[in-house]
């Protein structure tokens, strides 16, 4: 699969997903560039990313919807998009940031809603003067700037985002807190009263809602707080909206909202049998009494599905309308307590036929702003989701959270919101306030004027308690939206509730993505990748980085042999590590070999000096040659007297060897399969094998170098043949001067292929025939051939049958051709081999330790090559050739 492909295949989402794109988008894009330098910036830049986010979660930083916003923009900038694709980015950041506002306290989300606006680059007007005086500081001071900055480094957000933000937004929040709970004692007396007629248990279902404040729905710290229903073993990170009855339809008439149900057996799944929260997915126990003989609403959180309910031994009917809403029905009278057992319920998803699903009718009038922008949303926006997405972010930051502190107040904003001539929804475009039913009804009015339908949801956002339980009362009661998504088929979450109730608060604001396991994770829009998606990015970028790593060596032998890089760079390793082989007096095989083949070289060109003068300096002159006239000169004043004598080099040509051949042999029979030291046979061998080519092959280049005379000129060849068995011979390395990067790898891969048996008097044949059909061919253009030839045999385990008297036979024929044969045993198991071929007309070795078979080589190599000294040299070169020859006499 290309890079576009897997690519594609990665980040090509249904829907958009903000952050995590962009990331994706900006990591892929590098990733299938061929900059070592991009790509090491980029994974430096996730590394650092990474510990960004490690270092917030370690220092149980809160407020982590602000780091996620700090995260977001910081990528988006970084990114080089255009002016268009950058504007388009920022608005969808921001809105999908904006469904969290209403989990801060007022203050809190007032700096919140300030930080996305300058972001957007658009116009805020604070609730709180402190919101404003904080945000005209960060500017000031620069670290807005820094926040947002793509070059900023993330240890310097880490630092401002310590050092500026969190002290401030614990501060606002403990304000919030304690203004959200003072009161005078009229309105304490009052209260005191009204939480006396609140209902103890639920109420009996109804079918309509009317959405309006009330003062009471939210208690106080402090206050009573009488439980309709106990959740045990409940567990915060699992569920927090209990949903109870969703309503389709709007009645303008009455400003209520109002449903016609179908009511049949509800469906049931087993308990998980998990009660521990520590494992997840656990099993609750809802208890309440309700009064017989009344069908009454259960309230049931989206993780979760009815398994059974049990009511002191009576008989209990639990139902199901066409929405997906419970309800029970206990028979008899009185009071009666029930318990019902809810399962998880992980897949659990709300979906209706399509063809029931309709958008209410919600007639209102809106500002020419609130039109506009709904205009601008229709057409930058594609599809319900996305769309209503948008709505619920222009709510957030256009209305504000309305809390009335007593009656009085709550009855002059419900009768201006039922008596308004611009209808329910258009009397809250315009004042501008509302709690979370008269919210989610006007987010359901803007919906419908982009023909989206939508249902208005009763419920509770419910807190557990500090021992972990979770209770029902008034002061929980919530409402929110369920939104068509018409390309699943189903019902989505979405609550545009403005910041400001206090029940939708996180109490820690460790990590806004609390309740995301189960809750409401999957229909949040995702806003930026998670750690895991990093953590595999982190990965394909640290292989990418080693890729481009590669040494223009092993990149040019992919490319010439389309190996795998990663092959290839195996292949390389594996070529140096074998010209790292030592002698046991610690020289490098390769370093002996070059210092005599570099005197052989040299002792091509016999340098005899002659001399010719007087000259001057400047005309090449060197030693002074007549000391007097040198000082007569320069009495005279003459610089640079004619005195000096001038050194010529004359070369003298000898007719000598005009070529070396090397053939090695390799063993390919099934014990090669057997490993010393924890290494295969074969493995050696290659080794081995590629140490000899590889100094061969510098020899043959240095020889170019040299520019020798054609009469003087000396050419190497190497060959690499193996054998499987007498019917496989590989032609490993075909005879040239040439160790090309094919040569290389069709050495690695044929030396690595082991067959079952024996194969040596095959191939040493098909050698000799080789040799012989050149010699003639020579003989036939009456080129006299003087060429060396040196044939290396390798076997292992020894000759079979009469393979001894063939390879004598064919050792034999060879000498008559002036080649030499070695026959070279590998291991002990193959001592036979030295015996049969040290004749007349070969001679035989044995690597007793295969971790020799480089130096046994090459030991035989040196006495070959030696014959390569024009007899007049060998004299001077004597020294060279005994050192050489000393070198290897203990091998």
């Amino acid at each position: 699969m290309s890079m576009e492909d897997l690519q594609k295949k990665e980040i090509n989402a249904p829907a958009p997903d903000i952050g995590r794109s962009i990331i994706i988008e900006s990591t892929y894009k590098t990733l299938g560039g061929e900059s070592f330098e991009d790509t090491a910036e980029a994974l430096d830049n996730l590394k650092a990313l990474l510990r960004f986010r490690n270092k917030l979660r370690n220092d149980n930083e809160p407020f982590s919807s602000f780091h996620k916003v700090i995260e977001g923009i910081t990528n988006i900038n970084k990114a080089g998009l255009n002016k268009e694709e950058k504007k388009d980015r920022v608005e969808s950041l921001t809105c999908a940031m904006m469904e969290r506002a209403n989990r801060f306290s007022p203050r809190v989300a007032d700096l919140y809603m300030a930080i996305l606006a300058e972001i957007k680059g658009e116009k805020y007007e604070p609730k709180f003067s402190m919101t404003a005086g904080k945000i005209a500081e960060l500017k000031k001071s620069g670290d807005l700037a820094i926040l947002f900055s793509p070059r900023a480094s993330w240890e310097m957000k880490l630092n401002r985002i310590k050092t500026r933000l969190t002290g401030y937004l614990l501060g606002a929040r403990a304000l919030d807190k304690r203004e959200g709970n003072e009161m005078d004692d009229d309105v304490r007396k009052w209260r005191e009263k009204e939480i006396e007629k609140m209902p103890k248990m639920p109420e009996e279902d109804t079918d309509e809602s009317e959405p309006g404040v009330d003062p009471m729905e939210r208690e106080k710290e402090g206050e009573p707080t009488p439980a309709i229903w106990r959740i045990k073993e409940a567990y915060n990170r699992y569920c927090k909206y209990f949903r109870e009855k969703a309503f389709n339809e709007w009645d303008a008439k009455s400003n209520r909202w109002i449903g016609t149900y179908q009511y049949s057996d509800a469906e049931t799944i087993a308990l998980s049998g998990n009660t521990d929260e520590k494992k997840g997915h656990i099993d609750l126990i809802e208890t309440a009494n309700i009064r017989a003989g009344k069908r009454v609403r259960v309230p049931i959180p989206y993780t979760h599905s009815v398994s059974k309910v049990e009511a002191e031994g009576r008989r209990v009917k639990v139902e199901q309308n066409q929405n997906g809403d419970i309800s029970v029905f206990v028979e008899g009278d009185g009071e009666v307590q029930v318990k019902i057992y809810l399962a998880p319920h992980l897949d659990k998803k709300f979906k209706s036929n399509p063809r029931l699903v309709r958008t209410p009718e919600m007639p209102c009038e809106f500002s020419e702003e609130t039109e506009k922008k709904l205009e601008e949303i229709k057409n930058k926006k594609r599809g319900n989701i996305e769309r209503a997405r948008a709505i619920a972010a222009y709510v957030r930051s256009r209305v504000k959270y309305l809390a009335p502190k007593d009656r009085a107040e709550s009855e002059k904003y419900n009768s201006a919101y039922r008596n308004h001539p611009k209808g329910f929804a258009g009397a809250v475009d315009e004042i501008k306030e509302g709690d979370c039913d008269v919210v989610n009804t006007y987010f359901s009015a803007l919906c419908a004027k982009l023909n989206i339908p939508t249902r208005h949801i009763v419920g509770h956002s419910v807190d557990e308690d500090e021992d972990g339980s979770l209770i029902t009362h008034f002061g929980t009661g919530h409402a929110w939206t369920e939104v068509w998504d018409e390309v699943k088929k189903e019902w989505v979450f979405m609550d545009a509730t403005p910041a400001g109730d206090p029940n939708l608060e996180e109490s820690e604001e460790k990590a806004s993505d609390k309740h995301q396991p189960m809750d409401l994770g999957e229909h949040e829009e995702a806003i930026g990748p998670t750690d895991e998606e990093l953590e595999k990015l982190r990965q394909k970028l640290e292989e990418r980085k080693k890729e481009l790593s590669y040494t223009r060596e092993e990149r040019q032998l992919s490319e010439c042999t389309g190996v795998e890089l990663k092959e290839a760079r195996e292949i390389v390793r594996e070529i140096k590590e074998a010209e790292q082989t030592r002698l046991p007096n610690g020289e490098r095989i390769m370093d002996a070999l070059a210092g005599l083949f570099n005197a052989i070289v040299e002792s091509r060109r016999a340098i005899a000096s002659a001399y010719t003068g007087p000259v001057r300096r400047r005309e090449g002159g060197e030693r002074i040659e007549d000391i007097v006239r040198h000082k007569i000169g320069v009495l005279s004043g003459d610089t640079d007297p004619m005195s000096r004598e001038k050194p010529v080099e004359k070369i003298k040509e000898e007719k000598i060897i005009g070529g070396f051949d090397l053939y090695v042999i390799g063993d390919k029979s099934g014990s090669m399969f057997r490993t010393v030291d924890g290494e295969a046979l074969w493995k050696m061998q290659r080794r081995a094998i590629y140490l000899i080519f590889s100094a061969l092959h510098r020899f043959e280049r240095n020889l170019e170098r040299a520019g020798l005379q054609k009469e003087n000129a000396l050419s190497v060849r190497t060959q690499g043949i193996s054998f499987r068995d007498s019917n496989e011979i590989d032609l490993d390395k075909p005879l040239s001067p040439e160790f090309s990067p094919e040569d290389k790898v069709k050495l690695w891969h044929s030396l690595t292929s082991v067959g079952m048996g024996n194969g040596d008097p095959e191939a040493l044949g098909i050698v000799y025939e080789q040799i012989k059909d050149e010699i003639a061919e020579n003989e036939k253009r009456g080129v006299k051939d003087n060429r060396l030839r040196l044939v290396i045999a390798c076997s292992d385990g020894g000759y079979v049958g009469d393979d001894d008297v063939k390879m004598q036979a064919l050792a034999e024929e060879l000498g008559r051709l002036k080649v030499v044969v070695v026959g070279m045993g590998l291991t002990e198991t193959a001592r036979s081999v030295k015996e049969v071929m040290t004749t007349e007309y070969s001679r035989g070795d044995i690597a007793r330790d295969i971790n020799d078979l480089p130096a046994l080589i090459a030991k035989h190599l040196v006495w070959e090559a030696i014959k390569l000294f024009p007899e007049k040299a060998q004299r001077n070169a004597e020294r060279i050739i005994k050192s050489s020859l000393e070198k290897f006499k203990n091998i």
